[in-house]
């Protein structure tokens, strides 16, 4: 061993022993072990080569996952709301089919369904009572329609006994009347007259003459009276009965519709009562049928037989509690799942850069981190179309695809959960070339690997599919052909920072016309710059290196002086306010920005 080596180990042992000196001690090693690997070595080392061979060439994928059962039955809670834990069955027992698996409180859904059974038994009651309501009023009604259609019948028929018999016979009455009258004024006229002459001749006394001449004088008032009732009767007392009579019966008819319409009415408050109080009981029906449900989702029992395994949730960000006694769970919250272990399926994340060599039916072999000694087969059963959501929460530039493999052949005891391995196989070239992967390197956009006869001459290739060891070589080698391992650093690459431009790369010249103070002032106008320490003022260009002129670092001492015209220093032919320029760096692609000179530089022995 290095004696140097065994010094460093011998002061390690002591400061583990005195933990006061591990800080100052770990310090020193750390500068020390720096200080021997940075040594510069005498030795050169041997180019590591590889032989082209060509031969069949397996292109295949292998990502680790966790088994998962094919079929599994998830068993939710169904409590609206939230729920409190009182009981589950402990995690990994094996439960028959009808068997307690979680008993949630179920106070709260006794509660509702004793308050909704009064809430029935009312709504059935007030049902009920409509329903009689509505019948008493339909009685109601039809005897209120009888006795309105009975009125407009006797109406019509006072009407038709009148107008056909009753107003011809006080007519003709009235009319025999005047006719008797004037019969009995004709016989009184005759019998005057001849009272008349016969007391002209003595025959007849005063006094008969004068009762006949009085029996004339009431037999014409008696004409005038009947003449003046029958005129009565036909101007005025036919029309007024008639018109009476039509009042009459119209006036029924018209109760008639009234009574039918208020009946109506009526009728439809009681019916649409009725309509609401079913709809109330059914409504109160349904809640109490839910209610009723509610209270035996508390008792969650096995849908089948099988291993008992708690739900976790994917997101390790998730707010929910964990499945225990005592736990609050909120509806169609998952609870425990019942895995048909009959059939096991591996669950894979690919990454997107190789997504596209997956496809289903593919064949894979899978491998349990357990029996790392026991292949089982399978194949591609699911690939998902869009990348997976849940990995995006650790590292949001990652995209991997859910990827399932259905394992065909028959496992052991195994539970779902386990890790597992799986390799899918892409395809298999027979008869090509290949290569270490680490072999072919980019030289200016072209793929190129460098060979042991030559190492400072890239040779231009061709590549196709590869896999995590070897890439397939198309063209630009042959087999025997000996390739480094480790291409030759180019010091005109791209740099590792993600840079796009290289060192030799052409590159289009867009310098900016020069611009003159005044130009600037108005194109970017900004208050006046405070004066520095000797009264001067400080310019643009000083403010944004932060040198300040007059100050010790230039070595003229003197700023611009404001007419546009810059000065230069004497010593480089800068303009005064800028930085000196450092020398470049030894690294490539890169610029030193600070003004004064490096360490390294200032002693080129470090």
């Amino acid at each position: 061993m290095n004696p140097f080596v065994q010094h460093i180990t011998r002061r390690w042992v002591y400061f583990r022993q005195n933990p006061r000196l591990a800080m100052a001690g770990g310090a020193v090693t750390l500068i020390l072990l720096v200080g021997l690997l940075l040594r510069p070595s005498g030795e050169t080392k041997e180019l590591s080569f590889y032989e082209v061979k060509r031969g069949d060439f397996l292109i295949s994928l292998v990502e680790g996952g966790t088994v998962e059962a094919l079929n599994e039955v998830v068993i939710r809670s169904e409590v609206e709301g939230t729920a409190r834990i009182i009981y589950i069955i402990p995690e990994g027992s094996y439960v028959k089919k009808g068997e307690l698996l979680v008993e949630l409180d179920s106070s709260a859904a006794q509660d509702s369904v004793n308050q909704q059974l009064i809430a029935v038994e009312k709504a059935q009651f007030a049902l009920v009572q409509a329903e009689q309501q509505l019948a008493i009023q339909k009685s109601t009604v039809e005897s209120e329609v009888q006795a309105a259609e009975l009125k407009v019948e006797f109406a019509q028929t006072d009407l038709d006994k009148y107008e056909k018999g009753e107003a011809r016979q006080l007519l003709r009455n009235a009319q025999m009347q005047t006719n008797t009258v004037f019969e009995n004024l004709k016989i009184s006229e005759e019998r005057l007259e001849w009272s008349k002459k016969l007391f002209e001749k003595g025959f007849e006394t005063k006094g008969n003459l004068d009762r006949d001449s009085l029996a004339v004088t009431q037999a014409r008032m008696n004409l005038e009276q009947a003449q003046e009732e029958l005129r009565m009767l036909e101007v005025f007392d036919h029309p007024k009965k008639l018109r009476t009579l039509q009042a009459a019966l119209q006036e029924a008819k018209d109760n008639l519709d009234r009574v039918k319409l208020q009946g109506e009415r009526r009728l439809s408050q009681f019916t649409a009562d009725v309509a609401s109080q079913k709809r109330t009981l059914e409504l109160s029906q349904k809640k109490l049928e839910r209610d009723q449900k509610q209270l035996l989702a508390a008792k969650i029992l096995a849908p089948q037989g099988g291993l008992v395994v708690y739900a976790t949730g994917g997101n390790r960000f998730s707010n929910e509690s964990l499945i225990e006694e005592g736990a609050v769970v909120r509806n169609r919250q998952e609870l425990i799942k019942l895995p048909d272990i009959s059939a096991m399926k591996l669950q894979v994340k690919i990454h997107e850069s190789h997504i596209n060599n997956v496809r289903r039916g593919q064949a894979a072999f899978v491998v349990l981190d357990s029996l790392p000694d026991r292949r089982f087969a399978g194949h591609v059963s699911k690939v998902a179309p869009l990348p997976d959501s849940s990995s995006r929460w650790g590292n949001p530039n990652l995209k991997v695809y859910a990827t399932e493999i259905l394992i065909t052949d028959p496992l052991p005891d195994t539970k779902p959960g386990v890790s597992a391995r799986a390799e899918i196989i892409v395809t298999n070239l027979p008869s090509v070339v290949t290569v270490p992967i680490q072999s072919v390197t980019t030289r200016k956009g072209k793929q190129v690997v460098f060979l042991a006869s030559n190492p400072t001459q890239p040779v231009p290739v061709e590549v196709g599919l590869y896999n995590t060891k070897f890439i397939e070589v198309t063209r630009g080698l042959d087999p025997g052909d000996r390739v480094l391992l480790s291409p030759p650093f180019d010091t005109e690459e791209k740099d590792l920072g993600g840079g796009i431009i290289g060192q030799g790369d052409p590159i289009p010249t867009n310098r900016p016309a020069p611009v003159t103070p005044n130009e600037e002032r108005r194109s970017n106008p900004r208050p006046t710059t405070p004066a520095g320490r000797d009264g001067s003022e400080r310019s643009p260009r000083s403010e944004s290196t932060g040198t300040e002129s007059g100050s010790p670092s230039s070595p003229v001492g003197a700023s611009a002086t404001g007419n546009g015209v810059p000065q230069f220093d004497t010593d480089n032919g800068s303009p005064l306010g800028e930085p000196k320029r450092a020398p470049q760096s030894n690294r490539p692609g890169r610029e030193r920005r600070n003004t004064a000179p490096s360490k390294s530089e200032a002693d080129p022995e470090r």
